[in-house]
């Protein structure tokens, strides 16, 4: 009789990586920590994520412990609309592993089937899809989209050309252990299975920085404007990036340590003026506009930010105003 022998050891190689710069979702995110996640087949129960200023003295940052649900798109994803559904648009995705699913739209409005697409800017466009079809294998179509979510409409592509990353954003993403200071900087990362040592073959490099984007201010809303004695009334609609989604609140939260927005006069793309405000709304002054272009015009281009003491200039809102 022939003794029964052990099976061999899998052999872990290299794992696919993925460095997200993401903005609040739930609410309980580190605001200004970057998302890493990983996908590997077989997978290695674990992947760690080490980072240095240099070329030695790593550190571990993070351990992912799921295989993340990644993949390509497999057509041109255009933009589209935000705040409603997008039912013009398809996403269709080739995944490496896993599956997608419908989910009822009451699921979606209540934070079901995120997902993230990175644009050529390295820039995540946040989706929600209500409805996912499997039309050949590993490859899906979603539609009924709910897109620029939280505040990432700035990187929807016009359009984001085939071939460009796709990741379900579920429990297989972990924030990375970083400091506010640490925002911008670019550092060396090496990841791989965490059951061998950093100096394994298996591990990858790469140097990448987070921006902290979990404390950039969404961008306005509802731009307008009113001729009144003395100039242009503009006003807009604030945002919040953070527990905003009470239905019962008058107004959302701050979220930031004071009101504050900047909005830019535009010709084409020349910055004409630049004004300063600490209310949702500002007075463009007939002398202004006749210093700025000669005369009043029928209307001006302009784009407003609400500033974060951390951040800066948050996404820009950009708006036509009579």
């Amino acid at each position: 009789m022939r003794e029964p022998s052990a099976s061999d050891p899998a052999i872990y190689g290299s794992q696919l990586g993925i460095f997200l710069d993401l903005p609040l979702i739930r609410g309980d995110e580190t605001p200004y920590a970057g998302t890493v996640a990983a996908y590997g087949a077989p997978w290695p129960g674990v992947v760690a994520f080490y980072r240095s200023p240099a070329t030695s003295g790593y550190t571990l940052k993070a351990l992912a412990t799921r295989p993340a649900v990644v993949g390509v798109t497999a057509a041109d994803f255009h933009p589209g609309p935000t705040s409603r559904w997008d039912e013009g648009n398809r996403l269709r995705v080739v995944l490496s592993a896993g599956e997608l699913a419908s989910a009822a739209e009451l699921l979606v409005l209540g934070g079901a089937n995120y997902c993230a697409v990175e644009n050529a800017d390295r820039a995540w466009e946040v989706i929600q899809f209500r409805d996912a079809e499997l039309i050949a294998s590993l490859t899906y179509e979603l539609s009924g989209l709910l897109r620029g979510q939280h505040g990432t409409e700035g990187a929807m592509g016009d359009p984001v050309a085939a071939g460009a990353l796709f990741v379900l954003l579920d429990e297989a993403l972990v924030q990375t252990d970083m400091v506010q200071a640490d925002i911008g900087l670019a550092f060396n990362w090496k990841y791989g299975p965490a059951r061998y040592d950093i100096g394994h073959p298996s591990y990858q490099a790469t140097v990448r920085a987070f921006s902290g984007i979990g404390l950039r201010p969404l961008s306005p809303v509802h731009v307008s404007g009113r001729q009144v004695p003395g100039g242009l009334e503009i006003s807009w609609i604030r945002r919040t990036r953070s527990g905003g989604d009470g239905w019962e609140q008058v107004e959302v939260p701050l979220a930031e340590d004071g009101e504050a927005y900047e909005l830019d006069i535009l010709d084409g793309a020349t910055v004409k003026r630049t004004l300063s405000s600490s209310t949702p709304g500002l007075l463009y002054t007939t002398a202004q506009q006749i210093t700025d272009f000669g005369a009043p015009q029928p209307g001006y281009a302009v784009r407003v930010y609400q500033l974060s003491a951390s951040y800066g200039r948050g996404q820009a809102r950009e708006a036509t105003v009579p």
